[in-house]
């Protein structure tokens, strides 16, 4: 039975989850205290809590050397993944596929003026996803980088998937459509070691 581990409870986060449940998998879901779940989606998965920054809540989450979805948003997300890492590194572990939720913005290839919800600094933002982004890149298992416009609560539909370094229009995308995208990279691989726009 696969094991799928999800950092982060936001709405991405829980979408995620709540696809991979109704497969035959395991899925567990780790989160800060400031965040809560649905009741349904709690029976579903199983929850874990404790701070991200710090490497002992990894411990169990790590066990069994899961399939990892990073739906960090927001600051310090840098810090989070320096203490994954070094749980992953204490524990000599192998990550089998890594996907992270970050931003786009992160390359400078936004063509229009990008909003960025809830930060009030842009610059900082933006230099800590690039941080998180070298931590998975030098992490050196494979991975993929998701990288929408703004995220929006509407209907799923079709992405529009840029590859790194081709400009990408500012807009917003749904949440249905990046968790999506989620659920079948982790489901069935595919853009190792990429970093992919959505739209």
């Amino acid at each position: 039975m696969t094991t799928y581990l999800i950092i982060g409870a936001n709405r991405v986060g829980q979408l995620v989850a709540r696809q991979l449940a109704t497969e035959s998998a395991t899925v567990r879901l780790l989160h800060d205290g400031k965040e809560t779940l649905p009741s349904d989606l709690a029976t579903q998965v199983t929850e874990l809590t404790g701070d991200l920054t710090q490497e002992a809540t990894y411990t169990a989450a790590l066990q069994d050397q899961p399939i990892i979805f990073s739906a960090l948003t927001g600051m310090d997300v840098d810090l989070a993944f320096e203490a994954l890492f070094d749980a992953q590194y204490h524990q000599r572990l192998t990550f089998q596929r890594f996907v992270m939720l970050s931003t786009a913005g992160v390359d400078q290839e936004v063509i229009g003026d990008l909003a960025y919800p809830g930060i009030t600094d842009v610059a900082e933002y933006l230099k800590q996803q690039r941080y998180a982004a070298k931590l998975v890149d030098e992490a050196e298992f494979p991975y993929t980088i998701l990288r929408p416009v703004t995220l929006a609560d509407s209907p799923r539909r079709d992405p529009q998937i840029i590859k790194e370094g081709a400009a990408v229009p500012a807009g917003t995308v749904s949440r249905e459509t990046v968790a999506q995208v989620a659920v079948s990279l982790l489901q069935a691989g595919g853009a190792d070691y990429q970093s992919l726009a959505i739209c």
